[in-house]
């Protein structure tokens, strides 16, 4: 199968079948940056997968590293930390000084903090590794 190319503005999702398994496989990319890995069982699962994540991010989020955290661009400076498959792992958080904080699902322990947003989705992509 030829690859299948969805595209949202600057997002695109790169979809092609693995014969290993008879699944799909969509890379997430922004711009040429790859920023995440999506599959299913099915074609249309992986696009809808594809048009969930565009959703968030015309609603203020950003995805980088397989890792969606909302409330990012829309002035919120908080919100819902999630992977790109839309399992929810925490939230994050700003002060007034916008220094920021994420907090993991399954405790009140601050796991990781930031002067920016932007490099709390670095530190949160380096404690999920």
């Amino acid at each position: 199968m030829q690859k299948i190319v969805d595209e949202y503005g600057d997002l695109s999702c790169e979809i092609s079948s693995d014969e290993s398994n008879g699944s799909f496989v969509g890379t997430v990319k922004y711009r040429t940056f790859e920023v995440g890995v999506l599959s299913g069982e099915a074609l249309e699962s992986v696009r809808s997968q594809f048009r969930a994540i565009c959703g968030l991010v015309d609603a203020g989020g950003m995805v980088r590293h397989g890792i969606i955290m909302t409330g990012y661009h829309n002035g919120s400076f908080s919100g819902d930390v999630l992977l790109i498959d839309g399992e929810i792992i925490g939230e994050w958080s700003s002060d007034d000084e916008e220094w920021c904080y994420f907090t993991a699902s399954s405790t009140t322990e601050v796991k990781c903090t930031a002067p920016s947003p932007w490099m709390l989705h670095d530190a949160i992509a380096k404690w999920m590794d």
